[in-house]
């Protein structure tokens, strides 16, 4: 059977848009300080609760991949038709070389068909990777976190970050690397790189893997789910294992009234769509077995995507995830461990982040392979 053209970029980029548009974790509370911006300054210390310990981060953004290696890596036996590679597809036989841990913000717009303009970024997911100890860790970041905007003199929710770094055109790419900064100011770690994308991204890589299977353990019934329309509709799962398509897939991960879980509950079937698809992306070969369809996989979906990694480097990155063993793919969200609840002087319900507590989880998270966790299963 063909495989499809579309694979390619699901463990890329497709980790990034489950659940566009969901919201996160239930919430009260906020601190304005209103202010002017006059430029963009350096970081601020986190304002939040307790402060991170000093992170030690390394002394430059890992190079590029291109930069990094003087010749792609030799397919080795299994990557059948060798003479077929054109030169252009061995330079991306490789995989990444520095082997520094390297941090990609994924980002989700629910920007709806004919809209133009910026929006925020209702999905916050940070993908990190440790590529000689072969461990990775997917970090769901609520977008109701009420954080100090870097350089503002104001705070407000983390999901407006990518708005306001359009608006005041931020140096290094707008909104996306504006997110980046807020993001890395609320952890305490460097991130290298962003990858930002709406809807139709989602649905032409599902609609060309196919049904995905997802294993719900109860029933989900939500009758206020939005319809695309500015209304709502009513979606229902029963529980047990079944394979959804692109939209029936995309309500199970954006779904968040319909359960006991509530947004905790969302954010755990968000991750769950992350590594089932690439669990079907490494069913057929993962992305060596793909390679003849890049070029045109890439410029077909490159419109919907911002992002500051080259296409290059969005492959070899891929090819690396590849080998970090599932029992080594780290999986949390900042939750009700790491925050407490406030309104806004508008009324408006947020989390107010813990950092000391924050600082915890991301040490567990960026733990040794093979080191057991210090927060329990």
């Amino acid at each position: 059977m063909r495989v499809p053209q579309w694979f390619l970029l699901v463990w890329v980029i497709g980790i990034t848009v489950v659940a566009v548009g969901a919201s996160a974790l239930a919430y009260t509370f906020v601190r304005d300080r209103a202010g002017e911006l006059d430029r963009v300054l350096e970081l601020p210390n986190p304002p939040q609760l307790g402060r991170p310990a000093p992170q030690e981060a390394p002394s430059s953004t890992p190079p590029p991949a291109s930069a990094t290696t003087d010749a792609p890596a030799a397919p080795d036996a299994a990557v059948t038709a060798e003479e077929a590679v054109t030169p252009a597809e061995e330079d991306l036989l490789g995989t990444w070389q520095d082997p520094r841990r390297v941090s990609v913000l994924l980002l989700g717009i629910d920007q709806r068909k004919g809209e133009q303009g910026t929006f925020p970024t209702d999905t916050i997911i940070l993908f990190s990777l440790d590529p000689v100890g072969k461990t990775a860790a997917i970090l769901s970041i609520p977008r109701d976190l009420w954080v100090e905007y870097p350089g503002m003199g104001k705070s407000g929710r983390i999901n407006g970050a990518n708005i306001i770094g359009d608006e005041i055109n931020y140096p290094g790419g707008g909104g996306p690397a504006y997110a980046v900064k807020t993001v890395e100011n609320l952890l305490g770690v460097p991130i290298q790189y962003y990858v930002l994308i709406n809807f139709e991204v989602f649905y032409a890589l599902v609609d060309a893997i196919g049904p995905v299977e997802v294993c719900p353990s109860q029933v989900i019934h939500d009758d206020q789910y939005p319809d695309g329309s500015y209304g709502y509709m009513t979606v229902h799962f029963d529980p047990g294992c079944q394979e959804l398509d692109a939209e029936r897939l995309l309500q199970y991960a954006r779904v968040r009234h319909g359960d006991d879980q509530g947004d905790i509950g969302r954010a755990a079937r968000q991750q769950e769509v992350i590594l089932k698809i690439r669990e079907k992306v490494l069913s057929v070969g993962g992305v060596s077995a793909l390679l003849p369809q890049i070029t045109t996989l890439w410029e077909s979906v490159q419109d919907n995507i911002r992002t500051n990694l080259s296409f290059e480097e969005m492959v070899r990155l891929a090819r690396t995830a590849e080998d970090v063993p599932d029992t080594e793919i780290r999986r949390a969200q900042i939750s009700f461990d790491e925050v407490f609840l406030s309104t806004s002087p508008e009324g408006d319900q947020v989390l107010i982040p813990i950092a000391s507590d924050i600082r915890l989880l991301i040490e567990d998270l960026f733990r040794p392979p093979g080191a057991p966790s210090t927060r329990g299963s």
